[in-house]
C-alpha cells in the first residue's frame, strides 16, 4: 500500500512511459564537473551553477588528472617527491572512494621509471599511466641519438604501462608499450635503429623535437586516451607536435615489436597527425597542432563518436591563441590505417573547430582540455586562464565558470570532466552470511534543492529501464523495485525518500541482515528526482551495483 500521497503521485508518473528526448542542445548539458586546480589539495565535483557539492581532500597535490570511474571511485594521479621533476610531474595514483577512504594508493617513481600527468581508468577496470624511462645519456647514444640533442644529465622518453590493482598498495604490471622499441634515426649507421625516417612513418625519429626540454626530457606525452572500439590508445607528444595512436590490443612483448595485435603492427605507430615533418612527410609549413593538450576520443553514443578532440594551445597569429579542433580518424571499420608511400596522414583540417569570436581571448599556452558532451555541446578548459564554458555545435556560449580556486595561490586547471553521475555509493559487496550496511549519497546539484528524492532498487538489472517523463531510470521493474517504491524508508531501505537539501544532497542507506540466502544477488539501485508542484520526474542517476557474496 502506498504510504503517502505524494508517493502514489510520483508512483503514477514513473509508470507513464514517454519517449525519451535528449537535454537541448541550446543548453548546458546536465551533469557535475570534476576538477583540481594544480596547485590545490582538493577535487571537487561542481554543478552548473559554480556552486561546489562535493570535495575529497589530500594532502598533496595532484600529479595531475583526476576521473571518476564506473562505480563512481576516483582515481587520481597522486604528486610526489621522486628522481624526475619536469611539468606534470606525478608519482602514483590513488582510488578514492565518495567518503575519502583510500582504497588503492600506488607509487610509481623509482629510479627506472617516474609516473606524470595521467592516469587513466579502462573499462577492465585497469589504470593505464604515463612514465617516464629513465636512461643515462650513454644509453640514449648507443640507440642513435645525436649528442648535440643531449642536453641534461639523462635522457626520458615515454612508455604506456597498465596496471591492474592487488592490493591496498600494490599493483601488478598486465602491459606495457616503450617508444624506444619503435624508434628510427639517420643520425649514425653504426648504432641500431639507423634508416631512413621517410620511409618509416610508423617509427618516431629519435633525433626529431625541435622544442625539447633543456633537462632532457624527449617528448612531454601530456594525455592519453583509449578507445573501446577498436581497443586502441591515443598518446598526445606536445614536443612533437604531433597525436599517435596505437595498437593497445597486443600482448606485452607484441607491443615491443612490429607484429601482432589486431592491427597486426604490434606496437608500431597506426597513425600520427599533427606534423608532418616529424617523419619527413612535409615542412615546417605543414604543421597543424603546437603544444597541444587534452588529446582524446570522443565517447562512444555522443556526437562525433570515434573522432579526436584536441586542444590546440599556441595556433599562429596575429594574435597567437588557442583553438579546439575535431579530427575525422582516417580508420576504415577495423580500425585500420592506410597510407601512401610519402605521405602525411589526413585530414587535411578538422571537421569541427572552436575559436574565440576575438581570437586572441581564448589564448592557454599550457595546461587545457575539452570534451564532447552527450548533447553534443563541447566543454572547454582553458587552463591557463582557469576558465570552464560549454559551446553548443555552431559556437554559441551556454555555460562558463571562472575558477577561484584554491583561495590562494594559481588558479590554474590541468583538466575537466563532465559526468551525468548523481548516485555514489561507500560499498560494491555484502557478505549475505556475515550482512553489513551500504550508505548511499545522492548529489544533484543547486538546480535541485528542495526536490523530493526516491530511491529504488531492482534484482533484475538496469536495461531496458523505466522511461519517464523522457528520462530513462536505470532499473528493471520486479518485485523488489515495487517494494522500493511503495514502502519508503523501509527495510533493506532507510532515508529512502525526502527532501534534497540547498546543494541537492542526500543520504540513504542499505542494511542486510546476515544469515538471508541471497547470496548470487546483485541489487542496483538508483534514484529520482521529482519537483512536486510541476508534478514531474526532473532527474535520473546512474545505478549502482551491490553484488551479494556467500
Amino acid at each position: 500500500m502506498l504510504k503517502t500521497p505524494l508517493i502514489a503521485v510520483l508512483a503514477s508518473v514513473l509508470f507513464v512511459n514517454l519517449s525519451a528526448v535528449g537535454a537541448p542542445a541550446q543548453t548546458a548539458a546536465p551533469g557535475l564537473t570534476l576538477f583540481n586546480p594544480n596547485v590545490d589539495t582538493n577535487t571537487y565535483l561542481m554543478d552548473t551553477n559554480g556552486q561546489i557539492v562535493h570535495t575529497w581532500s589530500f594532502a598533496g597535490t595532484p600529479g595531475i588528472t583526476t576521473y571518476l570511474e564506473e562505480d563512481g571511485t576516483l582515481l587520481r594521479a597522486k604528486k610526489i617527491s621522486g628522481p624526475v621533476s619536469f611539468g606534470g610531474s606525478g608519482g602514483g595514483v590513488e582510488r578514492v572512494a565518495f567518503d575519502g577512504t583510500v582504497l588503492w594508493d600506488f607509487t610509481i617513481s623509482n629510479a627506472q621509471e617516474a609516473h606524470h600527468h595521467e592516469a587513466l581508468p579502462l573499462p577492465n577496470g585497469n589504470v593505464l599511466v604515463l612514465v617516464w624511462p629513465i636512461m643515462t645519456n650513454a644509453e640514449a647514444l648507443a640507440a642513435g641519438r645525436d649528442p648535440a640533442l643531449l642536453n641534461g644529465s639523462g635522457f626520458f622518453p615515454e612508455a604506456i604501462v597498465e596496471y591492474q590493482q592487488t592490493g591496498q598498495t600494490t599493483a601488478t604490471e598486465v602491459w606495457r608499450w616503450d617508444v624506444m622499441d619503435h624508434v628510427v634515426q639517420d643520425f649514425d649507421p653504426t648504432k641500431p635503429n639507423f634508416g631512413v625516417v621517410a620511409n618509416h612513418p610508423e617509427l618516431v625519429d629519435l633525433n626529431f623535437a625541435p622544442n625539447g626540454s633543456p633537462g632532457g626530457e624527449w617528448l612531454h606525452a601530456n594525455a592519453i586516451n583509449y578507445d573501446p572500439v577498436f581497443d586502441q590508445i591515443l598518446f598526445s607528444t606536445p614536443f612533437l607536435n604531433e597525436l599517435w595512436v596505437i595498437d593497445h590490443s597486443t600482448t606485452t612483448a607484441e607491443a615491443a615489436g612490429s607484429t601482432g595485435g589486431n592491427s597486426g603492427k604490434g606496437g608500431d605507430l597506426l597513425y600520427r597527425w599533427g606534423n608532418p615533418e616529424a617523419y619527413g612527410a612535409g615542412t615546417a609549413a605543414d604543421q597543424k597542432l603546437f603544444f597541444q593538450h587534452g588529446g582524446m576520443f570522443i565517447e562512444p553514443g555522443r556526437p562525433g563518436a570515434g573522432n579526436i578532440l584536441v586542444f590546440n594551445n599556441e595556433v599562429p597569429g596575429p594574435p597567437q591563441h588557442s583553438e579546439v579542433w575535431e579530427l575525422t580518424r582516417q580508420a576504415d571499420s577495423a580500425g585500420n590505417y592506410t597510407l601512401a608511400p610519402g605521405a602525411a596522414f589526413g585530414p587535411a583540417a578538422p571537421v569541427w573547430s572552436y575559436a574565440a569570436p576575438m581570437p586572441a581571448d581564448l589564448n592557454s599556452t599550457f595546461l587545457s582540455s575539452a570534451e564532447r558532451l552527450p548533447n553534443g555541446n563541447t566543454m572547454i578548459n582553458s587552463g591557463a586562464q582557469a576558465w570552464f564554458f560549454e559551446v553548443t555545435n555552431a559556437g554559441t556560449k551556454v555555460w562558463e565558470h571562472f575558477n577561484t580556486l584554491p583561495v590562494s595561490g594559481p588558479k590554474v586547471v590541468f583538466k575537466t570532466r563532465r559526468y551525468e553521475r548523481y548516485l555514489f555509493a561507500d560499498r560494491h559487496e555484502l557478505s549475505a552470511a556475515a550482512g553489513g550496511s551500504v550508505g548511499f549519497n545522492m548529489v544533484t546539484g543547486t538546480d535541485h534543492a528542495g526536490e523530493l528524492y526516491l530511491l529504488l532498487g531492482s534484482i533484475s538489472g538496469t536495461t531496458p529501464g523505466l522511461v519517464v517523463d523522457g528520462l530513462t531510470l536505470p532499473l528493471v521493474v520486479d518485485a523488489y523495485f515495487l517494494t522500493t517504491l511503495t514502502q519508503p524508508n523501509q527495510p533493506p531501505l532507510s532515508q529512502s525518500f525526502g527532501v534534497l537539501d540547498a546543494l541537492g544532497k542526500a543520504s540513504a542507506s542499505f542494511a542486510l541482515p546476515g544469515g538471508l540466502g541471497v547470496a548470487g544477488i546483485t541489487a542496483n539501485h538508483a534514484f529520482v528526482a521529482f519537483d512536486p508542484v510541476a508534478g514531474q520526474v526532473t532527474l535520473v542517476s546512474n545505478a549502482q551495483a551491490l553484488s551479494l557474496l556467500p
